[in-house]
């Protein structure tokens, strides 16, 4: 039988790091591995939501997509790893600049088959592209997490630029998404009546 799913060792507000050393569960080290876990689940539902979007038929790039995004929730864990540490560790660093080059690739690619940006559109389209979107706030919201902790206690370079990136990937998805659906994105303007 499978141990309990709560413990009650951090009833008195502390957790343990994977290190094993005791923080403060509001510490920046634990906000900012905290929010990536908040984004692997608003990705896990943009990838349920893509599975139901799937044009038909179904562009070789959108299945590449879609295994992509699934390896970015397993990334998201190590690179989580990477944050629970203490950076005092000789730990070797799970994030690599090659996983940078990686996203780097599939935002070329996503770029490539989507028409050219013109600042700005509206956040809208499909359920699956407002999900990648809202990815997209969510992943800058952990980078500045990331980046907060990075001010008081030092983060490899290779999470800061993945995290950086990552944004990026969302949003590329998001647009290539409404675009593979048919839907055209709606500029800015000033708005009627408000």
């Amino acid at each position: 039988m499978a141990g309990k799913i709560y413990t009650r060792r951090g009833d008195q507000g502390q957790t343990r790091l994977a290190t094993g050393e005791r923080v403060a569960k509001h510490s920046d080290r634990v906000a900012a591995y905290g929010m990536l876990y908040e984004l692997n689940s608003f990705l896990g539902h943009a990838r349920a939501q893509l599975k139901i979007d799937r044009p038909d038929p179904t562009p070789d790039l959108w299945n590449h997509l879609e295994i992509s995004l699934k390896e970015l929730q397993h990334r998201l864990f190590r690179v989580g790893g990477d944050l629970s540490r203490n950076p005092q560790q000789p730990k070797p660093v799970a994030t690599l600049p090659e996983h940078t080059e990686a996203l780097e690739r599939l935002i070329d690619q996503l770029r490539d088959a989507s028409p050219p940006w013109r600042p700005f559109t509206l956040p809208e389209g499909t359920l699956a592209a407002t999900d990648l979107y809202i990815c997209t706030t969510v992943c800058r919201r952990a980078e500045r997490e990331i980046l907060r902790l990075n001010h008081k206690e030092p983060v490899p370079k290779a999470v800061l630029t993945f995290i950086n990136r990552l944004s990026d990937a969302f949003f590329a998805s998001a647009r290539y998404v409404n675009f593979a659906c048919g839907i055209s994105e709606e500029p800015t303007r000033e708005p009627e009546g408000y």
